[in-house]
């Protein structure tokens, strides 16, 4: 006796309510929840027909660092002017996440051309880089082997194939345009066979692969390892290198090495505009986390320094604050930025420069979440601090920006005057 539809749908959702499947069902329901969702527009296009290529279902991977959180890449890999698409992915007898390049055939229908088998199971970033002559893109992947291992990939689309050009380890790296070729470089931060930090230039030559040039400056007797790379313009024109280096007793301190390309020997060497001794008396500073970075986006690096005329600090109040000084050492005038970082919540603040050399530090009247910027004398109150809950509306203070889930706020004293027409508080505020 055949049962109404109706009836009969009721039976389906009550078997399945239930725990139960009907006859025939089972495998198709377990095989429906597993598919991927299909995507629309020319992504849904490219995983189909990456699907058909392999004759299974391919397992998105997705990056997990950096600006590019997709598994598919869109770019021009062969230098022809069009659009192609590259995926990162993973199958069931391949676990290491393998990188994909298709292209559209003549009727504007997907197609893979070539793929490989990447260096392990994790990716942590992905880039796009313009490392060799014409108008391709190469990708850079950096891969996770293990919390202490990293390897970075380079791949080059050349005449319908994968190439690998390039496989390192590192800690760190950075592409620029180091040597001003036009075309980008690399800088690979690791370490080499007997743990020693190693610094290296990476240069695109014209059989495709790269030449090495050595990175000096983070002398042995001063250093005892490299914390971090940054690479920008100066002020006048060309790319500088700058290098954070532990150092001290404990080996916590930071200090920075500017380099500069030299053209004749094809070295990094340190930038003639301060000596080196110089610069790292100037640049020593005891906040691990203090890094030199393009602090206002401006394509120049600048560094952080600890100057002792920069004002007082009141030791005894409840919060961890120091005044800094961001210099440009490739500029005449390298003041670039001063004001007051908080340790603890990991921010800066900017403050009028006008003010530098003058101020005191002091608790304020809301205790360890309230702070005072006064005048070395005590009697001027120029600006006040405070952190305080996201819910806060008080009215008469200046909303700065959120951090570790508080409101930072900041008010000017009754008779505070900034003399720079363009300084203004609200967008003076800083993650580091």
């Amino acid at each position: 006796m055949k049962l109404p539809k109706r009836l009969a749908a009721a039976v389906c959702a009550a078997a399945l309510l239930a725990g139960c499947a009907l006859p025939g069902t089972e495998r198709a329901g377990v095989e429906e929840l597993l598919r991927a969702p299909r995507l629309e527009g020319d992504y849904g296009e490219i995983q189909s027909a990456l699907n058909q290529w392999l004759e299974e279902s391919a397992q998105l991977k997705y990056p997990m660092n950096g600006e590019l959180l997709s598994p598919f890449l869109m770019s021009d890999f062969d230098g022809d002017g069009q659009q192609d698409a590259a995926v990162l992915y993973s199958t069931a007898d391949t676990p290491n996440i393998c990188l994909a390049v298709l292209q559209k055939d003549a009727e504007g229908v997907w197609q893979v051309q070539d793929a490989v088998e990447g260096l392990t199971e994790t990716v942590d970033t992905v880039r796009f880089a313009r490392l060799q002559e014409g108008g391709a893109n190469q990708i850079v992947v950096g891969y996770n082997a293990s919390q202490e291992v990293s390897y970075l990939a380079v791949y080059a689309y050349t005449e319908g194939r994968i190439q690998a050009i390039l496989a390192e380890p590192y800690d760190q790296y950075l592409i620029e345009d180091i040597t001003g070729t036009g075309y980008e470089d690399l800088v690979l931060m690791g370490t080499d066979e007997q743990g020693a930090d190693q610094i290296k230039l990476l240069i695109s030559d014209r059989e495709g692969g790269f030449r090495q040039a050595s990175v000096m400056g983070l002398s042995p007797d001063k250093f005892t390892g490299c914390a971090s790379l940054a690479a920008g313009m100066g002020a006048y024109g060309g790319q500088y290198l700058v290098l954070d280096g532990w150092t001290g007793v404990s080996g916590s301190n930071l200090a920075s090495v500017l380099l500069r390309y030299n053209e004749l020997t094809q070295q990094m060497e340190p930038a003639r505009q301060i000596g080196a001794d110089a610069l790292y008396e100037a640049s020593l500073r005891n906040v691990p986390d203090l890094t030199s970075r393009d602090l206002d986006r401006d394509g120049v690096v600048e560094i952080p320094t600890q100057p002792e005329g920069a004002g007082l600090i009141n030791m005894s109040q409840g919060r961890r604050m120091d005044f800094i000084l961001w210099m440009d050492y490739t500029s005449a005038q390298p003041r670039k930025s001063f004001g007051i970082l908080d340790e603890e919540l990991g921010f800066y603040l900017e403050l009028p420069m006008e003010w530098y050399g003058s101020l005191m530090l002091t608790d304020g009247a809301g205790g360890r979440d309230e702070v005072e910027l006064r005048s070395q004398d005590g009697q001027q109150l120029y600006l006040t601090l405070r952190i305080t809950s996201l819910s806060d509306r008080t009215a008469g203070w200046t909303r700065l920006g959120v951090v570790s889930n508080h409101l930072v706020q900041a008010q000017f004293g009754p008779d505070t005057a900034v003399a720079d027409p363009l300084y203004r508080l609200s967008r003076s505020f800083y993650l580091l």
